[in-house]
């Protein structure tokens, strides 16, 4: 199931996202007829339980998918979409379809009044808000985690966007939320930000990938003092700690991914986050070395990428948030079982 899904998902992007349509994207364009076919395709559904109308699959294989959307600097919010699908899923709201994107809802305030409970507050950030129909997001009402599905048309948005050109937008909620918009988690994951974290570092891999890809064969094809500029020395090393990063990226992101709803994702995900920005700001830089001047051009495709990875670093916690998390996991271990705190997988930091 997995190769099925992922080469649907492999032979779809690869023939409709181009670097025309990148650029459009970037300048206000919302690719209406590709979002249209991943829809028909299922994929924003990946991440659901067969039960509620998704595919049924492991969640490790359906957020593969959104490495492969990263690869392609998809122009689209399908991540933020899956995610959505499957945080309305877990709380039994009803899934709208459509365009669906995520926010960390902390800094929102729950009241209950009456039948209704009102929701207030300021999101920041919030990606491809404006092309989306709804926002989800978990805020706390009472001690306990709620989803939240927010209507966008009934939300103040102000319009941003990040390094890339994609919609980065605030939003100011002053909301009465119906049963159907608002319910309880059975069992808490500890907020969207890690959430957030988790599809940034799997589309970070995979848009490394892509990077790592085009400086290869750009340095195989651009000839330089009568040889290929991949033959001297200083390039092979370039490239040679771009693929280590680029892989070391791509297996913490996919630890991430296999713990996912396990106890030991809070820990997994804050490594896979710091890997995937440290890994970003290397990789960006030395590709952009090995093109030269043509790599800031706006005809050639390779800023989309790197312009997207160095964005995502900072969206849904930096390096920073996630090291002082992952040091507050490791000083809370016993200190006779450290060894097995950073060697096991399983491992589980307090709550930090």
């Amino acid at each position: 199931m997995e190769s099925m899904i992922h080469d649907m998902a492999e032979r779809l992007l690869r023939d409709h996202v181009t670097h025309r349509l990148r650029a459009a994207a970037a300048s206000g364009q919302r690719p209406e007829a590709l979002w249209t076919r991943i829809e028909e395709a299922g994929l924003a559904m990946a991440l659901v339980p067969e039960a509620a109308g998704g595919f049924g699959v492991p969640p490790a294989e359906a957020l593969g998918l959104v490495r492969i959307a990263g690869a392609h600097g998809l122009p689209l919010p399908l991540a933020e979409t899956l995610i959505a699908n499957a945080m309305l899923a877990r709380a039994d709201l009803p899934l709208p379809g459509g365009r669906l994107t995520i926010a960390e809802g902390e800094a929102l305030r729950l009241e209950r009044r009456g039948a209704t409970i009102h929701a207030r507050g300021h999101l920041t950030l919030v990606p491809f808000a404006r092309w989306a129909d709804r926002i989800v997001t978990i805020a706390v009402l009472g001690g306990d985690d709620h989803v939240l599905s927010l209507p966008v048309k009934e939300l103040t948005v102000d319009p941003a966007q990040d390094l890339a050109g994609m919609p980065r937008d605030d939003a100011e909620v002053d909301l009465a939320l119906t049963e159907a918009d608002v319910a309880p988690l059975a069992r808490p994951i500890g907020g969207m930000r890690g959430l957030g974290a988790l599809v940034r570092s799997l589309a970070t891999a995979g848009a490394m990938e892509t990077i790592l890809e085009m400086s290869v064969q750009y340095a195989n094809d651009r000839v330089q003092f009568g040889r290929p500029i991949g033959k001297f020395q200083a390039i092979q090393h370039n490239l040679a700690t771009m693929a280590g990063e680029t892989a070391a990226s791509r297996t913490a992101a996919e630890m991430a991914a296999g713990s996912y709803d396990t106890p030991a994702f809070a820990l997994t995900v804050a490594a896979a986050k710091i890997r995937a920005g440290e890994a970003a700001e290397k990789v960006g830089a030395l590709a952009h070395q090995i093109h030269g001047a043509i790599g800031y051009t706006q005809e050639h495709s390779l800023h989309h990428f790197t312009k997207r990875i160095w964005s995502w670093r900072d969206e849904f916690g930096t390096e920073l948030d996630w090291t002082r998390k992952l040091g507050r996991f490791a000083l809370s271990n016993p200190h006779d079982t450290f060894w097995h705190f950073i060697t096991d997988s399983t491992a589980q930091g307090a709550r930090a």
